[in-house]
């Protein structure tokens, strides 16, 4: 797959950013983004330099079976495996995805090693989202600012290699791979904002 978008537009980025000796975390959730990143991954570096993490909310029944399933596709691919299983504050501020995403960070945040980089698999639409939800929230310059490949943020590196990368290309790749991931249903929430602009406003504004 040497000639796939997905592995050039990574080999580019892990070129322009890694050291030698960098190591990487890589956030896996096992949905469609993390399992092509962690796939591509394996094709281009050695497994001594990264791992990845899941994170359990234990917000949907089937989350154990998640866990589960990221466990057992990092098995397959031979990349050393952590769960962390963590509790969202019911109580706290914003919606329950703004919370469980609060949650998931600080817990991956708290699972670096020393010098570690924290790996996600944003891409392009993620940043066209993104740009969108903070124009929809009257944000000013910075909010609108978009995410970058490679920053740091109080003291912890994130990296997102696929930031360029379409979706389209991303499914084209788990396709010709053969590759297996989850499909959470609360993607599919037009109640959530995010969810209503991908599914809803997005592909209006592409035609």
């Amino acid at each position: 797959m040497s000639a796939d978008p997905v592995i050039k537009a990574l080999q580019l980025e892990l070129e322009e950013w890694l050291a030698a000796d960098t190591r990487l975390c890589v956030a896996f959730s096992g949905g469609i983004d993390s399992t092509v990143l962690l796939h591509a991954l394996v094709q281009l570096l050695p497994p001594s330099r990264f791992r990845a993490v899941h994170v359990d909310h234990g917000l949907h029944p089937d989350s154990a079976s998640w866990a589960e399933f990221c466990r057992s596709s990092c098995v397959q691919l031979t990349v050393p495996f952590e769960l962390k299983s963590i509790k969202v504050d019911a109580d706290g501020g914003g919606g329950p995805e703004a919370r469980a995403r609060a949650a998931r960070y600080a817990a991956l945040r708290a699972e670096l090693c020393p010098g570690e980089w924290l790996v996600t698999a944003h891409h392009q639409q993620d940043q066209a989202e993104t740009f969108l939800l903070q124009l929809m929230r009257g944000a000013g310059p910075a909010g609108l600012a978009s995410m970058s490949v490679c920053g740091e943020r109080g003291g912890i590196v994130y990296f997102r290699p696929l930031l360029n990368v379409k979706s389209t290309a991303i499914h084209a790749y788990a396709q010709a791979a053969g590759l297996e991931w989850l499909e959470d249903p609360s993607n599919l929430d037009l109640g959530l904002d995010r969810n209503f602009l991908r599914h809803e406003v997005l592909p209006l504004l592409q035609t």
